[in-house]
């Protein structure tokens, strides 16, 4: 085996035991139309492991409607406040609105909230801490790239609290502020907390992340072997 083939494998691997034995957090679209930053902006508190997929906006081929271009840069808090992206990491770029071929489908960023990386380059998430995200596009081709003001103006941006609640009290939370107005360019359908992965009872908090960690280091570490 490769080394490109190994790492797709370490990949494939990690998320579908995350996925396992944490929860699959309701998808978010990062679109202007999209109910969650009426308010402001959007505030989520996962648990170490969950995971959460962010889509682009993403529009039919031929569709006559007016596209939205973005880009989703994580900054620190200072960043957030004042919708200021100069020094934050870009992480999503959004300037495909029709999808990528061959099959057209949209661009999307899937967050693992793990503690270590094994990549220099990934996300890495320590419970208690915040984590701040904005989009300081203006909507337009031409604005792709400001990374001042722009929609973060009006609410587009995502504060991240990473805690250690259990499953169980997530399972009490809400998702109507997740819902998508009827301009929303892709459709979902209401969110079924049914659908959610859980995990065991023994493998819940500290148990669940001291697994995933010791198969991350453990993988990491055979792959580095290679």
């Amino acid at each position: 085996m490769g080394a490109v083939e190994a790492w797709v494998l370490y990949g494939t691997l990690l998320l579908r035991l995350g996925s396992a034995i944490c929860v699959v957090l309701p998808d978010v679209y990062w679109n202007m139309s999209n109910n969650i930053f009426s308010g402001g902006g959007y505030y989520l508190s996962p648990n170490p492991y969950d995971m959460v997929t962010v889509y682009c906006p993403y529009y039919e081929r031929g569709t006559s409607d007016l596209v939205e271009y973005n880009v989703l840069y994580e900054v620190d808090e200072d960043g957030y406040n004042r919708c200021d992206a100069e020094r934050g990491r870009p992480l999503l770029r959004c300037d495909r609105p029709y999808g990528i071929a061959p099959n057209y489908e949209a661009l999307k960023l899937t967050i693992l909230f793990q503690e270590y990386s094994p990549s220099p380059y990934g996300l890495e998430f320590k419970p208690g801490r915040d984590y701040y995200y904005i989009s300081t596009s203006t909507g337009e081709y031409g604005g792709l790239n400001a990374t001042v003001g722009g929609n973060c103006v009006n609410g587009m941006k995502m504060k991240l609290s990473i805690c250690c609640k259990s499953n169980a009290d997530w399972s009490e939370s809400s998702d109507t502020n997740n819902e998508i107005s009827k301009e929303t360019a892709v459709p979902r359908p209401d969110y079924d907390f049914s659908r959610t992965s859980s995990a065991p009872s023994w493998l819940t908090g500290r148990a669940a992340s001291l697994t995933v960690s010791i198969f991350t280091v453990a993988l990491a570490w055979a792959l580095t072997r290679l």
